[in-house]
């Protein structure tokens, strides 16, 4: 039994992207199969290029407003193919709309949960919390890779074993070229040096830099200590950067809860020149041996 949806709740549900949410319907209503199981799910995923977790997020929003039915092996539609064009050319327009009015910079929120079990995840449902229009971590950083024409620079304090696993394969999405990928750690410590070591092949054939920002005052100019870094820092070119809490770690990518900002517009140019500033002040790094 289809259901009649007001426009204004399907609006307020796919605010966030109206026009990929238009696409999803209609591939909906284009499918032969009355239920859409998780092939057919990622297929329209990969047509509309978008994020898994975006993707997601969209599904449930659409799910939520009533557009969408949820089922225990998949989505269906639970509105008429005649409701899906009405509502899909609204969807648009107001991706239009949106696009004429928009703001010169573009905000989004990126978060990553806590692995599960998690009692911050227990707790945010009963806290008005929702994901729509939220990022997950990982997909965003992929996504600012994906985009770089010119260069992508990673900033990272922290880096273990699996986060080099984790960094070589956004500098590998850079597929554009020709791209300058450049890294920025700390390597304070010898266990650093050793991880970098050992993926000075692989970061030698993706055409890596790689700086080292820390450095020991010199008592008789400075008063003693070190100076050094702890942002977590992604810039994609001069107008995409991404801000945020996450290390470049097993522990970051999969274990503790991580919120950052990406930022698409010309308020992503100081990013961009603190970036060239670390880089100027900052040690090539080079093997030992």
């Amino acid at each position: 039994m289809k259901i009649d949806l007001p426009e204004e709740a399907l609006l307020d549900a796919v605010a966030f992207d109206p026009r990929a949410a238009a696409f999803i319907l209609q591939e909906f209503a284009a499918a032969q199969a009355p239920v859409l199981r998780t092939g057919l799910l990622d297929d329209i995923c990969t047509k509309a290029c978008l994020p898994p977790q975006h993707y997601r997020n969209l599904l449930a929003a659409l799910t939520a407003a009533g557009a969408l039915r949820r089922h225990p092996e998949g989505f269906s539609l639970a509105i008429s193919p005649e409701d899906v064009r009405r509502h899909a050319a609204v969807l648009r327009g107001a991706a239009y709309a949106k696009y004429r009015h928009r703001d010169s910079n573009l905000i989004e929120i990126t978060l990553s949960p806590p692995a599960h079990p998690s009692r911050l995840m227990e707790l945010l449902p009963k806290s008005n919390f929702s994901w729509a229009g939220l990022y997950h971590t990982t997909d965003s950083l992929a996504q600012l890779a994906g985009e770089a024409v010119r260069r992508f620079v990673i900033a990272s304090p922290f880096i273990d074993k699996e986060g080099l696993d984790w960094v070589e394969s956004l500098f590998a999405a850079t597929t554009k070229q020709p791209v300058q990928r450049t890294l920025i750690v700390r390597g304070a410590k010898e266990a650093d040096e050793l991880n970098l070591q050992a993926r000075e092949r692989a970061f030698r054939e993706l055409g890596v830099r790689i700086f080292r920002y820390y450095s020991e005052h010199d008592p008789a100019v400075r008063p003693a200590g070190y100076e050094s870094f702890h942002a977590k820092i992604l810039l994609s070119d001069d107008d995409k950067a991404y801000v945020g809490s996450s290390n470049m770690t097993s522990a970051s990518r999969d274990y503790s809860m991580e919120c950052g900002v990406i930022v698409r517009g010309p308020g992503a140019k100081p990013v961009a020149a603190l970036v060239d500033t670390i880089i100027r002040i900052s040690q090539p790094w080079n093997p030992i041996g």
